[in-house]
């Protein structure tokens, strides 16, 4: 049972989160949850894997009604649902822990729905069907090695892929006596475009010796070496119609955080 609940609206710009605590208008989440994993090493634990599957039963999910406004909401109880759900996926993990190149590999595939209860149909989302939740992610692959090139130099490299995240869009819009109306698609129809990002770095250790007070190393790394935009949230904006958008009176953004490669110098210190 959990007593506090994250309400996250992730349908603006910049996603906001709010923490509530269960009162009387808003049940305990219950989370029932089974697992079942191997794990084994190899070559005197020069390499490590593991496999493990698990599902989880969700009762009493806070969802949200349509158009839900969770920031500076003194009745936040009104804008929100009662939902239930499911989670379930598989993990793989393989290390190498000894030689001059060591690293991981770790793949996820997980699927997580959502559902509402309610009889009425004002509280209802997608028609009480299920639907993707927020952070419905697949397929989820990071890799990451390191190449020890003496023992004093070492390069390091990651790359990480992850299907993109469910969002909620505008399908069509329309002009009713003057006003703009836009009809929204069901609730997490769609998906961002899928994230993938490559790190790389080169480290230099100053001093190997043990008895020396003060040890330190130089790391030199490039963040997002292919310069991917990935999509940090996707929104509408109304616009004024003009040839440069097709006359549309909504244009649609993608929000993206780093979008070109990003050098960073790092010294560390022991002492």
């Amino acid at each position: 049972n959990q007593f506090i609940n994250l309400i996250s609206n992730t349908a603006v710009m910049s996603p906001t989160d709010v923490w509530k605590l269960t009162d009387p208008n808003t049940k305990p989440l219950q989370c029932d949850q089974v697992a079942l994993g191997y794990f084994k090493n190899f070559a005197q634990n020069k390499y490590e894997t593991s496999i493990e599957i698990y599902y989880k039963d969700l009762k009493h999910i806070i969802d949200y009604k349509e158009g839900a406004k969770t920031l500076m909401n003194s009745a936040m109880e009104l804008d929100l649902l009662d939902g239930k759900g499911y989670n379930y996926g598989s993990e793989v993990f393989i290390r190498k822990n000894a030689g001059s190149l060591t690293g991981w590999i770790s793949y996820t595939y997980s699927v997580a729905e959502r559902k509402t209860t309610s009889n009425f149909d004002a509280e209802q989302i997608n028609n009480n069907h299920y639907y993707p939740a927020s952070y419905d992610r697949p397929h989820n692959l990071v890799i990451n090695a390191n190449y020890h090139i003496s023992r004093r130099w070492r390069i390091s490299g990651s790359f990480s892929y992850a299907t993109g995240r469910p969002e909620t869009y505008p399908e069509y819009s329309y002009t009713n006596k003057g006003y703009d109306v836009v009809q929204w698609s069901a609730r997490n129809k769609y998906r961002l475009p899928d994230y993938h990002r490559l790190d790389i770095s080169v480290s230099l250790d100053e001093s190997l010796r043990i008895k020396k007070k003060w040890k330190g190393n130089w790391t030199l790394s490039i963040i997002n070496v292919y310069g991917r935009k990935n999509a940090y949230s996707a929104f509408y904006q109304k616009t004024t119609p003009l040839p440069t958008n097709n006359y549309k009176s909504y244009t649609y953004y993608k929000m993206y955080i780093i979008g070109n490669p990003l050098p960073t110098l790092t010294y560390n210190f022991t002492f």
